[in-house]
Order: structure tokens, then sequence, then C-alpha cells
């Protein structure tokens, strides 16, 4: 077959901290990817994301040997920030007005969207762990769900922002004498110094207000897991414990609408986990499995298989596209994510 006879398709995996873009070829084949800067358009602006999103096409066709004036058939845009109606459909107006060029069908949805398209087009549930935090539910009829999402300011429970302001958080509070915490602060307080490269806490009034960055603020959970993994400091074991216990309380709180075909699957209810906090499931095992046992005569949950992509989530956002554009992308889907655990309750 002809390279001629192909169509393409392009997916986008927008992240508040950076974003992945793939260029699928309508036979399933992965062309290319780039990757660049956060595209949440309440954070950076509509006309920005936009810019950048176009940006990472054009590079990705580049990187496939296609001219940069390739239109794609399709183009699945999950993004931070995307799962509000009044912002898709803002996207999808400038989409037709200001980059109609860029592609000929426009799918915008949640980062949570791109995932489970990746490893289960079925249906299924995505729990989201990384600068921010989210959990989504499709079930295989189509109704959907969803708990959290909402930002750091009210939100993002169990992402690595809010792991990190927990941090910074117990320690003030034990220093204030305003909560005692029944673990030594020494470690967490000292992960914080280093990390800001601050000599007092005063010095942290700059990084929590004028010149806050929730970007980097939530680099200091990588900081702080390590004290937890390496050192078993009982303080960091806590508040990732804590933040076990949040992922939990998020699929709790959507139980009641989950699909019973969903929880009797095989392996009980599938949950994709995205996002670097998960690489310490060591520490937020124990919060999880707590949460998930105390409630479980009141969600009928009574076991989940936890799986983590093994391809970028940008490539079920290109399958997203191709709906857009009523066509069927034939993915691995098996290939596409790995199981990493199972419990029962």
């Amino acid at each position: 077959m002809s390279e001629a006879t192909f169509v393409y398709y392009g997916g986008v995996e927008g992240g508040a901290s950076n974003t992945k873009f793939a260029l699928v070829r309508s036979d399933g084949m992965v062309l290319s990817s780039s990757e660049g800067e956060g595209t949440n358009p309440y954070m950076i602006g509509l006309e920005e994301c936009l810019k950048r999103i176009e940006a990472l096409v054009k590079e990705g066709l580049k990187n496939a040997g296609l001219p940069s004036d390739t239109i794609l058939e399709g183009l699945g845009m999950s993004l931070s920030g995307g799962d509000e109606k009044f912002m898709q459909e803002k996207i999808l107006t400038t989409m037709k007005s200001q980059y109609a060029s860029l592609t000929q069908h426009t799918f915008v949805g949640s980062d949570t969207k791109s995932a489970l398209a990746t490893a289960l087009p079925q249906g299924g549930i995505v729990l989201i762990a990384g600068t921010g935090s989210n959990c989504q539910l499709i079930n295989s009829d189509g109704t959907m769900a969803r708990c959290g999402g909402w930002g750091h300011m009210i939100g993002d429970e169990a992402s690595a922002c809010w792991i990190s302001l927990k941090a910074v958080k117990t320690f003030f509070d034990h220093e204030d004498g305003l909560v005692l915490s029944k673990h030594s602060v020494e470690a967490v307080r000292n992960t914080i110094f280093k990390f800001f490269k601050i000599e007092d806490r005063g010095d942290m009034l700059d990084h929590l207000y004028k010149n806050f960055d929730k970007s980097k603020f939530s680099r200091l959970c990588k900081e702080l897991a390590e004290v937890g993994l390496q050192q078993g400091d009982p303080l960091c074991c806590q508040i990732f414990e804590e933040a076990g216990r949040q992922l939990g309380l998020h699929l709790c709180a959507i139980a009641h609408q989950i699909g019973s075909d969903l929880k009797t699957r095989d392996g009980g209810l599938p949950v994709v986990c995205v996002g670097s906090v998960f690489k310490s499931w060591k520490l937020l095992e124990p919060g999880f499995i707590e949460c998930m046992r105390s409630q479980a005569s009141q969600t009928s949950i009574r076991e989940v298989t936890l799986l983590s992509l093994t391809k970028d989530a940008s490539i079920g956002a290109a399958a997203l596209g191709a709906r857009a554009a009523s066509k069927i992308l034939p993915l691995d889907y098996a290939g596409n994510a790995n199981v990493f655990y199972t419990a029962k309750f």
C-alpha cells in the first residue's frame, strides 16, 4: 500500500507541566512523536495553548518526513482543563476559525480520556496522580462520572502538588505549635530547605505567593518520596499513605455510578493509573487498601486491577481524533498497558 493511500491522525496528551504528541497512520502505525510544555488552557490561556499544540503537530509531521502543510484527518486533544463543555466549545470554535489547515476533525476532552482510550477502549476508570489529580469513569455504554480534577486551590488530592503542599503545611503547623506532628519533622524540613535552597521558613513565602510555580512545587514530591522509600522516614510515609487513602476515596466516590459489567470483569474493576506519583506505589498502597477495604460493603467493589500504560496516552488521543472523523484506529490495546497491582477486598 502506497503512502498516498494513508491518512493521518494526531493525538495530544496535555498536562499542566508537559505535553506529548503522537502522529499515527490510519493502519495504526505510530510514525513519530514530539514533546513540549504544558497545555492547560486555564493556566496559560487558550491562545498560547493552541499555539503550542500547533507547534507540536508541525514537529511531529517533520519527524515523520511528511510535508508541514499535511492536514490531519483527525486530531484528538486530551487536555488538563479540557473537560468543561465551555472550554471544549471555545477550543473547537477557535480550531475551525484559526487552525482549519491543521486538521479536518477535532476531539477535545480531559486528560483522562486519552489514557482510557489507550488501554481500555470498552470502558473503565482512569486515576491520575501527577502534577494534579483526577478520576474519570467511562462505562461501556458511554455514560460517565468524575471525581476531582478541580485544581490545587480546592482539590488535586493525592497529586504531587498536594503531597508537596501537605508536607510544607505539616512542617509549618508543627513549628508554630498549631498541630504537632506525631513524627519528627526533621527529614521533611531538611528536604524542603534543600529543594528550595532556603535557610529559613520565612524564605518559603516567596515560593508560596509571588513566585508560586505549581510545576516546580510538585517536583518536591519526588524528593519526599525518596526520603520515604530510602530512609523510611515516618512522616513522609504518613503523608504518602494519606495520599493513597485519597486515591481510594476517589474510586469510592463514583462507585455507585460504575456499571456492574466493569465491577465483575476478570480481575475486577480495571483502573488505568497515570502520573509520576504512582512510581511511589509502595508508599501509597497501605492507605489505598485501608480505604477500599473499609468502604467495600458500600461500594460493592470487591476487586481491582491497576494498570500502567506502556505507551504514551497521546496514542489514545489519536484514536479519539479518529473517532471524531468516524473512523477506528486499529491499535494493539493488549500491548499498551501492564497490570502492576491487583487486590481483593
